[in-house]
C-alpha cells in the first residue's frame, strides 16, 4: 500500500506538470458545449429532458473516454517506450501497482474534470440540480475500470511513442463515427455497446434516467452487465501480456 501511494504521488506530479492534457481532456469539449448552447444563457431555467441528458451524457463519454486513454493507456505506454515504465517496475516489482497508483490519480482528477464540467451545464441551463453531480461521479466510477481495462488492447500493439497519438486520435474518430450505427435487434444493440463510447454513454444515460426521473430499464442495464465482464475479461488478458520492454528492446 506504502509503494501505491508513492507512486500516486509520481503520477500526480508527472500529470499536474502536463497541462497540456486538460485541453483535450476538460477545455475543448466544455467550449464546444457553450458555443452549441450559448443561446440558453440569456433564457429561463431548462429542465433536463431527456434530449438534455442524452447530449450530456456524449460530452461525459468524450471527456471520459480521451483522459482514460490519454492520461492512463497513452501514458504507460509512453513510459514503457522510454524506458521510466521498467524503472518503476524493478522498484516495484508489480505492474499492477504501477497501473493501479496511475488509475488511481487519473480517476481523481476525471472526477475533477466532470465536477467543472457539470458546473458549467448547471449554470448554462439555469438548473441547479444535485442529481447531477451524483450521477456524473457514479458514471465515473462505473465505467473507469471497465473502460480503461478495454482500451489496455492497445498495449498489445507493437506500436512506437512516435505513432501512439495518431493511432489513438484515429481510433477516436472511428468509435464516435460508429456510435450511431443503426440498432435492428437487442444483439444488435448488445453489440454496439462494445464500442466503448457507446458504452459509456448508455451508462451515463441511465443513471441520469434513474436520478431525475427514477426510471431502471432492466433490459438495458443486462446488456451494460455483459459488456462490463466481456470488457474486464479481455482487458485482464491484455494487462497479463503488459510487457516492461520497449519496440525497441524487442526487435
Amino acid at each position: 500500500m506504502n509503494e501505491i501511494k508513492a507512486l500516486c504521488k509520481v503520477y500526480l506530479v508527472n500529470t499536474l506538470s502536463n497541462k497540456f492534457v486538460f485541453l483535450f481532456n476538460l477545455v475543448l469539449p466544455t467550449i464546444y458545449f457553450l458555443y452549441k448552447n450559448i443561446r440558453y444563457l440569456s433564457q429561463p431555467k431548462v429542465a433536463f429532458s431527456h434530449q438534455t441528458m442524452m447530449v450530456v451524457s456524449y460530452f461525459w463519454a468524450y471527456i471520459i473516454m480521451v483522459t482514460l486513454l490519454n492520461n492512463v493507456i497513452v501514458a504507460i505506454i509512453s513510459q514503457r517506450e522510454n524506458g521510466f515504465y521498467k524503472q518503476l517496475f524493478f522498484i516495484v516489482g508489480s505492474k499492477w501497482k504501477i497501473l493501479t497508483a496511475n488509475f488511481l490519480v487519473q480517476l481523481v482528477i476525471l472526477n475533477v474534470e466532470l465536477l467543472i464540467f457539470n458546473l458549467v451545464v448547471i449554470g448554462v441551463t439555469h438548473n441547479f440540480h444535485i442529481s447531477l453531480l451524483i450521477a456524473g461521479m457514479i458514471a465515473t466510477l462505473s465505467v473507469a475500470v471497465p473502460v480503461t481495462f478495454i482500451s489496455s488492447l492497445l498495449f498489445l500493439l507493437k506500436v512506437k511513442i512516435e505513432s501512439i497519438n495518431v493511432l489513438v486520435t484515429i481510433l477516436l474518430f472511428v468509435l464516435f463515427l460508429t456510435i450511431n450505427l443503426p440498432k435492428s435487434h437487442t444483439m444488435g444493440d448488445l453489440l454496439s455497446l462494445l464500442n466503448p463510447i457507446t458504452y459509456i454513454v448508455d451508462t451515463s444515460y441511465q443513471l441520469l434516467l434513474f436520478f431525475f426521473n427514477h426510471v431502471i430499464q432492466g433490459a438495458a442495464t443486462v446488456r451494460l452487465g455483459i459488456v462490463t465482464i466481456i470488457y474486464l475479461v479481455i482487458g485482464w488478458f491484455a494487462i497479463s501480456k503488459l510487457t516492461v520492454h520497449s519496440i525497441a528492446d524487442r526487435v
